[in-house]
Order: structure tokens, then C-alpha cells, then sequence
């Protein structure tokens, strides 16, 4: 991964972490998940996470914002994978 992609994914990362209210290890979890695969990967795979279900809920929630505001997460260039983004 090239340091653009990594710095993105670092800023989505922070600002995922603080929308969501994530404190402490569930911080951590969510965070490094992102720096792993990126931020639709968290979207479309969060149950894969070991978290309570109200941040389980807290990212349904988040996914159902987006969706409405910019379409099927599938679909959606957040701009932290390597393939030309």
C-alpha cells in the first residue's frame, strides 16, 4: 500500500472512529480494521467485528446516511484502495 493510501485511510479511520463515538478497545478495533482493508470493506463487513450490538447499530446507522446521501456502499470511491483511487 502507498503512502497516499495509508494517510487516507488514517484520516478515514480518525473521522469514522469520532462519527461513530468509538472510545478505548472498540476504537482500536474499528481503527485498525480500516488501515487493514478500508473503509467499505468495515461497511460491508462489520459483523465480521467483535463489537456490542449498539455499535454494530451505530454502523448500520452510518451506512443508511450514506447510502441515502451517495448511493450503494458497493459502488462508492472512498479513495483508500490502491486500484486507481
Amino acid at each position: 500500500m502507498n503512502n497516499r493510501t495509508e494517510q487516507i485511510r488514517e484520516n478515514n479511520a480518525e473521522t469514522i472512529t469520532w462519527i461513530l463515538g468509538a472510545t478505548g478497545e472498540t476504537k482500536e478495533k474499528i481503527k485498525s480494521y480500516i488501515l487493514d482493508h478500508g473503509i467499505k470493506a468495515l461497511l460491508l463487513h462489520h459483523k465480521s467485528l467483535e463489537l456490542t450490538t449498539e455499535e454494530h447499530e451505530k454502523i448500520v446507522v452510518l451506512k443508511r446516511v450514506i447510502k441515502t446521501f451517495d448511493g450503494d456502499i458497493e459502488t462508492i470511491n472512498f479513495g483508500d484502495m490502491d486500484e486507481g483511487c
